[in-house]
């Protein structure tokens, strides 16, 4: 009786795991959101405050991917996704922090090679996680559209040669992504809610 009770506890947690998915993209959506704003509004496009905002993104995006990875059914496919991405934003957050911590001088080059290396690893995981899970998990094209776009934010970035222009393309590029997936996320909750189900 205490096996069957625990396995009922545990499925009970696996089904709200998996009913909760839409939460992931909204809770991921917040640091980009942030960073976005305040790089909007900060006059300082410098390649040092590209570096830290970069870096400030990845240790707040870590830690999200992190605990909504936890949280996510073990079966539920965004938990590759946000466990990949936490490892990828993670890492280019310590050399953003490094750069900016033990490098003086004119940093534009690294923050475009930061910025790009976060474009690409990122861009790419995200790309093909979605096409992976096209027609087995509803984020499936949002991957797809997430990931391309941060693909093309290291595209343009090729062709920058002031600090004042990256900074803003990766602000902007920050909030796009952020308001995307607050969309996605509720879009996700619609698609999951029984067509005979109706809300409290």
């Amino acid at each position: 009786m205490v096996t069957a009770s625990s396995d009922a506890r545990a499925a009970d947690r696996g089904a709200t795991a998996s009913t909760n998915a839409w939460l992931a993209p909204i809770a991921r959506a917040i640091p980009a959101i942030v960073v976005g704003v305040l790089i909007t509004f900060t006059p300082d496009h410098s390649a040092s405050l590209g570096l830290i905002a970069l870096g400030a993104f990845g240790v707040a995006s870590a830690i999200v991917l992190t605990i909504t990875s936890t949280r996510l059914a073990g079966g539920e496919p965004l938990r590759a996704l946000h466990r990949g991405l936490a490892v990828i934003t993670a890492v280019v957050s310590a050399a953003a922090f490094a750069l900016v911590g033990f490098l003086d001088g004119d940093l534009l080059a690294f923050l475009l090679l930061a910025l790009g290396a976060y474009g690409v690893f990122a861009g790419a995981f995200e790309f093909v996680w979605g096409l992976r899970h096209r027609g087995r998990s509803p984020y499936s094209r949002d991957g797809i559209t997430v990931g391309g776009a941060t693909i093309i934010l290291a595209l343009i970035l090729v062709a920058v040669g002031d600090s004042v222009s990256a900074v803003g393309f990766f602000g902007a590029y920050a909030v796009i992504v952020g308001v995307y997936l607050v969309i996605a996320g509720f879009s996700g909750k619609t698609a999951d809610t029984p067509s005979g189900e109706t809300a409290s």
